[in-house]
């Protein structure tokens, strides 16, 4: 069963800098190798970023440089918690997980995770 991944941009896919927006970001470990995985799987993709809507032009240059591919890109969620709220499924399956890595360490920690089927 596909599954619709949100994923942050800075710090997650790229190397967080100092609020600069670099063509030439550094893609992070693991990244490229995830979002083919999700791909295969016909996995939903939405990206989430606290960056300005303003930005969004130079952030899809960016991510079709890295070649990422998604569905959904999302401007401006802020830098504040961000909360997920879902419904259980009708036999009681857990429809929503949340996974916090640390900043720049990029997706390689996912392959222990077996939601992220990495």
């Amino acid at each position: 069963m596909s599954k619709t991944i949100f994923c942050d941009i800075d710090g997650v896919i790229f190397r967080q800098t100092n609020g600069e927006f670099i063509m030439n970001a550094e893609i992070l470990p693991g990244v490229i190798e995830a979002f083919r995985n999700w791909e295969r799987f016909g996995d939903r993709i939405i990206l989430t970023t606290g960056r300005r809507e303003s930005l969004r032009e130079v952030t899809e240059q960016q991510l079709l440089k890295a070649e990422i591919f998604y569905d959904l890109l999302i401007m401006g969620v802020g830098v504040g918690e961000r909360i997920l709220i879902n419904d259980v499924g009708s036999r009681g399956q857990k429809k929503a997980f949340a996974i916090n890595l640390e900043r720049n360490e990029g997706l390689s920690s996912l392959k222990d995770n077996i939601s992220c089927r990495l």
